[in-house]
């Protein structure tokens, strides 16, 4: 094995009112969060404020959203407010600090595994889905919802790939992109052979549960069931997990943090990388023309079926005032558009969910590159996470102990059922 360094690059890379004759004056709230907004045209805009609230990965949008409706809403000021970190559960602790102190932000920024603990917990407002854009990508709406009801507007989004350094793979004689187990296990021992060191790394921190949920579904199974229990312990679960198991206990995963081994890999030492495809952007003025690489599908159990469950973040209402709720989807849908979303998955190498910034993304000669992965994805991701009220993190630090003892080379049938009565535990 080499001697592991860490370098400080990726160290900061880990979320109707009933009207009569005169105007509904913002400023009233509903006994239910979850209740409609207000038709916008009953709303008057002067002296309104709504404010966001989001990560820096929001922050053009935003901006770009701000200047649009106030300009369109004279009277109305939006009050941008970016998060420090870049973290969904960073961002989270923020909002909910900012609630507990009397400041409930009208828009958030949602990591999308946390949808469900923000509808259970602070009953947002169900998401305008008439006030998007015409172009918005539909199929990307139900990993926004809880019980089919659509409360985010998923934005900036991706699913777990498999990323190459192809000039050591290819060294080692393996020419093509493992689709499935079998071929993933059979191109790691070839490639660790010619190295003489672990040759795979998938994420055993910050969003190990990520990859681990995509390799569950691929193999047929279910991470969370409809009452927010776990539900992996089956065949097809064990079978899916059944990866970091063999990978582990053959000495072909490099177990580092995360954040080394993203450092590995810019440095060329890291043959297959599990991460997100939104790194390719960055990847790209880190690696340069240093070595080869690719951003392909993640492999598979043989013979599953690739039930991938989308990352990044989404855009919510959590305003309780009815006409700023209405003013809120409208920034919303502004953030939306066409150049936004455009921009954003150049920036950042995100899914365009926007059917015309994936037009013209896919004509861009830099669709050819490695970021072009993202910008022709067609598949349709599944929720992420699932989990009910406020067990996420809780839920999440099991599964990443889950995932550093499979890598580790334990058997997945002692370690799957004691992380589900891990969860059992943790939820009551």
């Amino acid at each position: 094995m080499r001697t592991k360094t860490r370098s400080p690059r990726f160290t900061g890379l880990l979320t109707l009112g009933l009207m009569s004759v005169s105007l509904v004056a913002c400023g009233s709230t509903t006994s239910q969060g979850s209740a409609e907004a207000a038709n916008i045209a009953d709303c008057s805009p002067e002296g309104v404020s709504i404010s966001a609230q989001y990560l820096s990965y929001g922050a053009s949008a935003a901006e770009s959203a701000k200047e649009t409706i106030e300009e369109k809403h004279s009277g109305l000021t939006v009050e941008l407010k970016e998060a420090p970190g870049t973290g969904y559960d960073e961002l989270t602790q923020q909002i909910v600090a900012d609630i507990a102190a009397g400041e409930r932000s009208d828009v958030i920024m949602v990591g999308l595994n946390q949808v469900r603990f923000w509808v259970d917990q602070y009953e947002p407002k169900p998401l305008d889905v008439s006030t998007l854009p015409s172009t918005y990508d539909q199929r990307f709406l139900q990993a926004g919802s809880v019980d089919d009801t659509p409360y985010t507007a998923p934005f900036q989004t991706s699913v777990p790939v498999l990323i190459t350094n192809t000039s050591l793979t290819e060294g080692a004689g393996v020419t093509e992109a493992p689709t499935n187990y079998s071929e993933w296990l059979d191109s790691a021992e070839q490639v660790s052979e010619h190295t003489g060191q672990a040759s795979v790394h998938v994420a055993r921190t910050a969003i190990a549960d990520w990859p681990a949920q995509a390799f569950i579904q691929s193999a047929g199974g279910t991470l969370v069931d409809e009452e927010g229990k776990p539900a992996f312990d089956t065949e097809e679960g064990r079978e899916g997990l059944s990866i970091l198991e063999e990978l582990g206990s053959s000495g072909l995963h490099d177990s580092i943090d995360v954040v080394e081994a993203l450092n590995q890999f810019t440095a060329g030492n890291l043959p297959y990388l599990v991460y997100s495809p939104q790194i390719a952007a960055s990847f790209q003025e880190q690696i340069g023309e240093s070595f080869d690489w690719t951003v392909t599908d993640l492999p598979i159990p043989d013979n599953g079926s690739a039930e991938l469950p989308i990352g990044g973040n989404g855009w919510m209402v959590l305003s309780q005032d009815e006409c700023k709720a209405a003013y809120s989807n409208e920034f919303i849908s502004e953030m939306m558009s066409t150049e936004n979303i455009a921009q954003s998955s150049k920036e950042w190498s995100y899914i365009p969910v926007d059917t015309e910034a994936a037009r013209i993304l896919s004509e861009d000669p830099a669709a050819e590159t490695q970021v072009g992965y993202t910008w022709t994805y067609e598949g349709t991701p599944t929720s992420w996470g699932g989990w009910h009220g406020d067990t996420t993190p809780s839920a999440n630090r099991a599964l990443e102990d889950m995932v550093q003892r499979l890598t580790n080379g334990e058997s997945v049938d002692i370690v799957v059922p004691e992380t589900v009565k891990d969860i059992e535990r943790e939820i009551g």
